[in-house]
């Protein structure tokens, strides 16, 4: 019987200790259009460029100084402890910035998946995708502090608007044949009862989460309307 009590203590603090989603922005669904059966469309890609920030622990050591102090008894002070020196144990979070291909060569297997060529040359068309952001607004910035303060710091609220400049060039003559602009956003709100402690192995409110999240969306959209009209040019 003690155990099933001990189990069920032990349950009830993983359980508070976790982190729930009350809310979090759907996945984009969109379609690849197919290359037209007979004819070869050969593309280059360019663009597609993102950094991701990693964060490396340095540890090292500090040494502090303990003033010394009265030793107290019952029946008042009993003596006089000496200041010592005493060494503790410091970690550093360095940010490592480097860059990734991982959206282009997802933009590259959604092309050849839908029959487009990629490995030969010459090339009729380019197809050219540029990020930029995050971007958060004042608003949302006043929403994330309203969210934690009106929980009193048990619920978090993060968001991320990435954008993405899509252009076709036809490499025959060198003109824009098809150009679009997107914007994509990422909000979340999450809860958990022991607030910090709940939080702490959550990784979805995270930049490098959130800017995947929105840069994959990105990718899959402009490469949806990428294929749709290179499927219809003549």
């Amino acid at each position: 019987m003690k155990k099933v009590k001990v189990i069920a203590v032990c349950a009830s603090l993983v359980a508070l200790c976790g982190c729930f989603t009350w809310h979090e922005t759907e996945p984009v669904q969109v379609q690849t259009s197919a290359a037209p059966k007979g004819k070869d469309i050969t593309i280059a890609l360019s663009g597609f460029a993102a950094t991701i920030t990693e964060y490396i622990p340095v540890y090292g050591h500090q040494t502090y100084y303990v003033e010394g102090g009265p030793v107290w008894g019952r029946r008042g002070r009993r003596g006089w402890y000496p200041g010592h020196y005493e060494t503790a144990t410091t970690e550093t979070l360095i940010p490592k910035i480097e860059k990734t291909d991982v959206f282009q060569t997802r933009a590259r297997n959604l092309f050849e998946d839908s029959g487009f060529l990629l490995r030969t040359g010459p090339t009729d068309y380019n197809v050219d995708v540029t990020f930029s952001g995050p971007f958060i607004t004042d608003d949302e910035r006043s929403l994330e502090w309203v969210w934690m303060l009106c929980s009193v710091l048990s619920a978090e609220y993060s968001v991320q608007t990435w954008t993405a400049k899509l252009r076709i060039y036809d490499n025959k003559t060198g003109r824009v044949a098809f150009t679009r602009d997107y914007s994509q956003k990422y909000d979340n709100v999450v809860w958990s009862p022991l607030f910090f402690i709940g939080l702490a192995g959550y990784t979805r409110n995270t930049y490098n989460y959130m800017q995947s999240w929105c840069l994959t969306a990105l990718t899959d959209r402009a490469v949806a309307d990428a294929t749709a009209f290179l499927a219809s040019v003549k």
